[in-house]
């Protein structure tokens, strides 16, 4: 593999499926080969996927409790793998698995107080899976749903920082394009926050981003 990313929390609803659908087209769009894999035993990635007919891309399902030793039975060398994990709370095994395995760790977070005190349990969750990590993982929050103008987005920002997290200089913004996307065929423009996070990925990873 040439990167893999996943997105957790231990909740759901927090966005991971959408992001991880569009940010995954983002990538084959800018022409790479991409795989999404649906780990999540609800299969909402694949459902997504046959409700449209197939995807650009390839998606797989893997909920399974070695889920992310058998990643690279499906990617090769030059694929960027993108993972959609249930919510750690109800799926510890399949979401440790996964963890233990991909270079990217993504934590979509809304700007709420509550969605903030969150993470002090993914945060756990995470530093058992450090432990047993031959390398660390790139680990940062994803701020997600930011209402545009609101300094509801900066304090949390600036919060999440001051708890020691990474967080990632994308955000995705609240907008009825997103919470529609569900559904119907994944498109991103350049430019949009979700294009401006796929390129994000890249640069991390040291992968040149197309110009």
């Amino acid at each position: 593999m040439r990167l893999s990313i996943a997105y957790t929390n231990t909740k759901p609803g927090t966005g991971k499926t959408t992001t991880s659908v569009l940010v995954a087209q983002r990538l084959h769009d800018l022409g790479h080969d991409v795989l999404l894999v649906d780990a999540g035993p609800a299969r909402s990635a694949l459902a997504w996927c046959g409700e449209i007919g197939g995807f650009a891309f390839r998606v797989v399902g893997l909920a399974t409790k070695d889920a992310g030793r058998r990643l690279g039975d499906f990617a090769g060398p030059d694929t960027i793998v993108v993972v959609d994990l249930p919510q750690a709370e109800d799926h510890g095994a399949i979401v440790r698995s996964v963890l233990r395995h991909v270079d990217e760790i993504t934590i979509p977070v809304a700007p709420s107080t509550i969605e903030i005190d969150r993470t002090g349990a993914i945060g756990d969750l995470l530093d058992e899976v450090a432990e047993v990590r031959r390398e660390p993982a790139r680990v940062a929050v994803l701020l997600n749903r930011v209402v545009a103008g609101a300094r509801s987005g900066r304090d949390a920002r600036e919060g999440l920082e001051s708890m020691g997290y990474d967080v990632l200089t994308a955000q995705i913004p609240r907008r009825e394009a997103y919470a529609l996307a569900y559904g119907a065929p994944p498109e991103v423009s350049g430019g949009d926050p979700v294009a401006i996070l796929a390129e994000e990925y890249l640069s991390r990873a040291g992968i040149e981003v197309p110009a």
